[in-house]
């Protein structure tokens, strides 16, 4: 089969030639919804946005940085990383062009690596939610590939930017419990994952710390996950509302599934944070629109440290990359005081 053209991705997206060069330069014109259809077309297409740039003369050979990831299109935050990685290119001035690789299983994973060490196909690659055994880092390694991870930390010995889950998730969970809150509730993904994603059960893990370390009893009726989606957190939420005790807090693992939870709310007749506070996590540009309170953890600048560290490595620089910023709470008007606090200070007063 031939090599996919941006006119390909264009029709499979539904869009036009200038919409896919518009995602492809990162311009801030695109609508998100449309940004993600069209970078769901590149990838299942396997389309290199310099395919049509050789069809141009050029004085001088385009060079690749690879980005491999799992099909994360509906997780706003890959999107954010990856605009990190885009802006961070873009600024540099380097000729380098970005090849994005998505695939669909690790036994794909691994072919893929194994295309990209053999093929010569990429000067450097960027690894978004998924790990490296010994034998993949070799293989790249042998290939002279430099790499780095994305959302990577705990116990990695390559080079990983990311921060921590569990720290994140400690930070959400004492804010509500320095509100006062006890009752507190966790929405989330599904734990079990073929990729080894462990997002969800390391911010529950954070969540349980500092739970416990207040003495503060984890309610099994207020522990909820599945699929990472808005509809699927806004019924996992009204579930919990319609319990004869309803928590009063409720940390959501993303910020897409903490405005699911605030849709539940707001359609059972529970005001928010009067009746019950909710905190997300990401900070998404969304998140600052709807004035939600989150934990930000900085998407776009760890696509930013990522590349910036790959293109010093191809200039034969080994500092390791820069460390990222610990995750912090973002108090907007989502979380405040639990109803029987409010209630208590408004009688002494």
């Amino acid at each position: 089969m031939s090599n996919p053209t941006i006119r390909d991705v264009a029709q499979k997206a539904g869009v036009g030639i200038g919409t896919v060069s518009r995602v492809l330069n990162n311009s801030p014109l695109v609508n998100p919804t449309t940004r993600q259809r069209v970078l769901e077309a590149i990838a299942e297409l396997g389309f290199r946005p310099n395919s049509l740039a050789r069809q141009l003369p050029r004085k001088q050979r385009i060079h690749n940085i690879g980005v491999i990831t799992q099909p994360f299109f509906s997780y706003r935050s890959f999107a954010e990383r990856l605009r990190g990685v885009q802006s961070g290119l873009n600024e540099s001035q380097h000729d380098y062009e970005l090849v994005l690789y998505s695939i669909s299983s690790i036994p794909h994973y691994h072919e893929r690596l194994s295309y990209i060490a053999q093929s010569g196909s990429v000067e450097a690659l960027v690894i978004i939610d998924l790990e490296l055994s010994a034998e993949q880092k070799q293989m790249l390694s042998g290939a002279k590939i430099p790499f780095a991870g994305i959302n990577h930390l705990q116990n990695q010995d390559w080079p990983c930017v990311g921060s921590s889950n569990v720290y994140g998730a400690r930070v959400a969970t004492q804010h509500l419990v320095d509100l006062g809150h006890t009752d507190i509730a966790y929405i989330g993904d599904d734990f079990f994952d073929p990729f080894g994603f462990l997002t969800s059960h390391e911010r529950y893990q954070g969540y349980c710390e500092v739970m416990n370390e207040h003495s503060i009893a984890i309610n099994k009726d207020y522990f909820a996950v599945g699929q990472h989606d808005y509809n699927v957190a806004r019924r996992l939420c009204l579930d919990m509302l319609l319990l004869p005790s309803p928590p009063t807090a409720i940390f959501a693992m993303s910020d897409i599934q903490a405005l699911g939870s605030l849709a539940a709310c707001r359609e059972m007749g529970f005001r928010v944070p009067e009746d019950i506070s909710i905190i997300g996590y990401d900070d998404l540009e969304m998140s600052y629109h709807t004035e939600l309170t989150t934990v930000r953890q900085h998407l776009e600048l760890s696509g930013r440290i990522t590349i910036n560290y790959l293109l010093q490595h191809l200039k034969g620089e080994m500092e390791p990359p820069a460390p990222l910023p610990l995750p912090e709470v973002i108090t907007r008007r989502t979380t405040g005081v639990p109803r029987r606090i409010a209630v208590k200070a408004a009688s002494r007063n």
